[in-house]
């Protein structure tokens, strides 16, 4: 029986694509963002097949932006003050300003 009690608890961050970024090939580049608890916005581009969406289909080229997409997250503290939790995105992609630990709300994991 293998041993996992040493593995963090894992969740997903609700996020939003903003827009296409290459659609001329597949899989599609899209840019997703979210806000941090204080209000900064993060950005990630990347290929589609490396977030999830709802239904668990990637989204049409036709489709309304901005749409809800998923980010894997490994949760590093789970109590902080005023329902914050402390992340770290479970993606080979980090954001914009080249963080991969990010402190949202509880509210923003599924």
């Amino acid at each position: 029986m293998a041993d996992n009690s040493h593995e963090e608890p894992t969740s997903r961050l609700i996020a939003k694509v903003i827009r296409w970024v290459d659609v001329d090939g597949y899989p599609y580049i899209i840019e997703v963002v979210f806000t941090d608890a204080n209000g900064q916005q993060h950005s990630i581009i990347d290929k589609t097949p490396l977030f999830w969406f709802d239904n668990d289909e990637e989204p049409d080229l036709d489709a309304e932006l901005p749409i809800p997409a998923y980010l894997d997250a490994i949760i590093l503290r789970p109590n902080l003050a005023d329902g914050r939790v402390r992340i770290a995105i479970d993606h080979r992609s980090i954001n914009d300003d080249g963080y991969a630990e990010f402190t949202v709300t509880s509210q923003q994991l599924t």
